[in-house]
């Protein structure tokens, strides 16, 4: 089962089982910046125990869900991934975090079409953040280039006072200066 088609068939799962979700990662900063070829499938979770169990049950064999970790990976507000060991096709999934910032921008997902149906995704302004993130611990060239894409891309849409604030707050201003530069 190839990436588009998994993506769907897991937001068709978090739908039906009323799992409120964000796409993030590559795929958001495809969807607003540059397409550029990407094996990550990465989706934040408000998910309970309950749900958990439910969203495993979706994934049968030979499809890897397993439950327990799931499930314990809810109740510990932990990352957990279903995998195609056929494709080899993965989705991380990343617990909605209680801090400030991530209840912010969860609360200002919105829906976009990827691969051709309605999903839920981070706000362009929120993929800019969240990359500069992931670039602050990793200073991986690939998060701070899809910052840059995405910034260009979206040129004159973008909230840059909503940007800003949040930048100052998480520290992030330089490394956003940087991407408003490039």
């Amino acid at each position: 089962m190839e990436q588009r088609a998994f993506l769907t068939r897991v937001v068709q799962a978090l739908e039906r089982g009323g799992i409120a979700y964000a796409v993030t990662g590559s795929w958001a900063s495809t969807t607003y910046g540059r397409p550029r070829t990407t094996h990550d499938l990465d989706i934040v979770l408000a998910i309970t125990v309950e749900q958990a169990g439910k969203l495993a049950l979706a994934f049968p064999p030979p499809i890897y869900a397993d439950a327990d970790w799931m499930q314990e990976a809810a109740a510990q507000g932990e990352f957990f991934n279903i995998i195609d060991p056929e494709t080899g096709v993965k989705v991380d999934f990343w617990p909605l975090q209680p801090d400030a910032y991530s209840q912010q921008r969860f609360g200002r997902r919105r829906q976009e079409t990827l691969a051709g149906h309605p999903v839920w995704m981070f706000a362009p302004e929120d993929v800019i953040l969240s990359k500069l993130l992931w670039y602050q611990q990793s200073e991986s060239e690939r998060q701070m280039q899809d910052c840059i894409e995405v910034w260009k891309a979206q040129a004159g849409r973008l909230d840059t006072a909503y940007l800003n604030e949040w930048a100052t707050r998480l520290g992030l201003m330089e490394l956003l200066d940087g991407v408003k530069g490039a």
